[in-house]
């Protein structure tokens, strides 16, 4: 894919995403920012390339920036075929998050006006050539009692990292 195409591509999808900002570094490494709510911000870094067999490690930062009261956000990531195996390696203690088969469910609360936090996924990838792809969904809301489940479903915007496996 040329560079004047890739760009075009890249244009496409913040149109679709409704302005959201994608950023790509070096080829080291992509990052992708979305907001999903005007007062929190949402960003995963993650991998532009890897081996066959390796892994690639995913970081989530979410930042509550203007909303006043304690919020929770409920995270979700659905690995593609691609991925043998998916793990939560880092994450605070105000964190539970659930992992089943390629999916992730992440329920972070406590973010008040101005808190940030972090949670690292890494993903195992077979010994196939390909893209490894991971979708990644946020929501917020501010009921205390509310399950990841049911917050899960009213994900309407998805952000999706494409990593080529080599």
């Amino acid at each position: 894919m040329s560079y004047l195409s890739t760009r075009f591509a890249a244009a496409v999808i913040t149109v679709a995403l409704g302005g959201a900002l994608l950023i790509q570094p070096p080829a080291t490494a992509a990052a992708v920012t979305t907001t999903a709510a005007a007062d929190f911000h949402y960003e995963i870094f993650f991998p532009k390339y890897t081996s066959r067999g390796g892994y690639l490690t995913y970081t989530v930062k979410v930042r509550n920036r203007k909303a006043r009261g304690q919020h929770y956000v409920a995270l979700v990531g659905a690995f593609s075929r691609h991925f043998r195996g998916v793990k939560v390696i880092a994450k605070p203690r105000s964190v539970r998050c659930s992992v089943k088969r390629r999916s992730v469910a992440c329920m972070i609360s406590s973010l008040d006006r101005g808190d940030s936090t972090t949670v690292k996924l890494r993903g195992w990838v077979g010994p196939r050539r390909g893209v490894a792809v991971a979708r990644f969904g946020a929501v917020v809301t501010d009921e205390p009692g509310v399950s990841v489940g049911r917050l899960a479903k009213k994900i309407r915007r998805h952000v999706t990292a494409r990593s080529k496996i080599l």
